[in-house]
């Protein structure tokens, strides 16, 4: 199959046998050249966007994933770029064969093949129609979110689009992590209830949506409560999660610093303000949440305490520049404490900031293995020197964890 005096090129070429033959599943290129390099795999698949098929590529760094689509010449390109230069190894998954790559430092490279992984040709959709994911339930219309048609109201096309793009969201989170859902299954012996707390729920939109997926989309033994603190709200949120029969979800009256938070699968906290982001971060660890998925609003505390140096200076003297560079402060901080807590953790945009301006998601993923937390918590500290921080309100929350 390798037969010529390129190996490189030969593997190159096999890859694009492959998708013309449509056996292609996926590719996978590791082993940065630059083992300092926050890059660490690159994972490709085939995908039909827009009718097209295109290749999807997704760049895997420490802290967040990066996906890119080209043209099939464009990709084809990209890989004879990187493979081989760029990373050092590449599995690459078909339906008839597996095909190994690897080059050394020395400049040898070294093929191999084996029986396939994957002998199904995987779905190539990549617009497909998620709409399944939140059902045109009774909660919606008396949210005043869809009217009695099911058609979304007048105003409420944003509001609409981040429902659905937090279930996906989530929908994504639990299926890369099939161990929170162990035992949960609804009919099955022991039951074990997913167990998930909303801080500040507010009216509940999220709340709502999150609850109808995971027990009438995924069947799950799920038990859910929103923890608000006007009661007004809480008072509405039950009646209507009364009204579309969602048994085991409960809304109850509390502020976040205050409430005593059980043994928790799922925290979420979406713009609890300021300090509450921490609270709610510090109450999800205490917990021992497999996740906690977080949308910060407000960022006053870091805010106020950054200095204004002669290095950052020019930056600081624009109100609107110290105050995104007060969020990338706090939020980096917040993500490295909960690494050093045992959290494999991810900031990114979950929507556009054409529908919402509080459009940044900090998720925390409890790891198996043990980490060293000086590493995280020594990076916390230069951060807060070259800042002129005196700290950070979650590590007084986290110190005694």
């Amino acid at each position: 199959i390798f037969a010529s005096m390129n190996p490189q090129t030969d593997f190159i070429q096999k890859i694009s046998k492959c998708v013309t033959n449509d056996t292609f599943v996926r590719l996978t290129l590791s082993k940065n050249v630059d083992r300092s390099a926050s890059l660490k795999k690159v994972l490709i698949k085939l995908a039909l966007i827009k009718k097209e098929l295109q290749y999807s590529f997704v760049y895997r760094h420490e802290t967040q994933d990066i996906t890119k689509n080209f043209s099939i010449k464009n990709g084809e390109a990209e890989l004879e770029k990187i493979i081989g230069n760029e990373f050092w190894v590449a599995n690459f998954f078909t339906t008839k064969r597996d095909f190994v790559f690897e080059k050394n430092k020395k400049g040898k490279i070294n093929l191999r093949e084996g029986k396939p992984t994957f002998p199904q040709k995987p779905d190539r959709q990549h617009d497909k129609d998620k709409t399944g994911l939140i059902q045109k339930a009774t909660y919606l219309q008396e949210l005043g979110i869809l009217d009695d048609k099911n058609r979304v109201q007048k105003g409420k096309g944003d509001k609409y689009k981040q429902i659905k793009k937090f279930v996906e969201v989530i929908a994504d989170l639990l299926r890369k992590n099939p161990q929170i859902l162990a035992n949960k299954l609804i009919g099955m012996n022991e039951q074990k209830s997913l167990r998930i707390v909303d801080m500040g729920s507010g009216k509940g939109y999220l709340t709502f949506a999150l609850y109808d997926y995971l027990v009438n989309i995924l069947n799950l033994q799920a038990k859910v409560t929103g923890v608000e603190i006007r009661e007004n709200l809480i008072e509405i949120c039950n009646e209507i999660a009364q009204n579309s029969k969602f048994e085991n979800l409960h809304f109850e009256q509390g502020f976040i610093q205050g409430y005593e938070l059980p043994k928790t699968d799922i925290l979420i906290a979406l713009h609890a303000c300021d300090t509450a982001t921490d609270e709610a971060i510090a109450k999800g660890i205490k917990a021992d949440a497999q996740l906690i998925v977080c949308a910060p609003c407000c960022h006053k505390q870091i805010r106020k305490q950054i200095k204004d140096d002669s290095l950052l200076e020019p930056i600081l003297n624009f109100g609107i520049l110290k105050e995104r560079q007060a969020e990338i402060v706090t939020d980096t901080i917040r993500a490295l404490i909960l690494e050093s807590n045992g959290y494999k953790t991810k900031v990114f945009e979950f929507i556009s900031m054409d529908h919402t301006g509080k459009n940044v998601m900090i998720v925390g993923q409890k790891r198996r293995e043990v980490i060293d937390a000086k590493i995280y918590l020594d990076k916390v500290e230069e951060l807060k020197k070259q800042f002129g921080i005196e700290f950070h309100y979650l590590e007084k929350l986290t110190s005694n964890i």
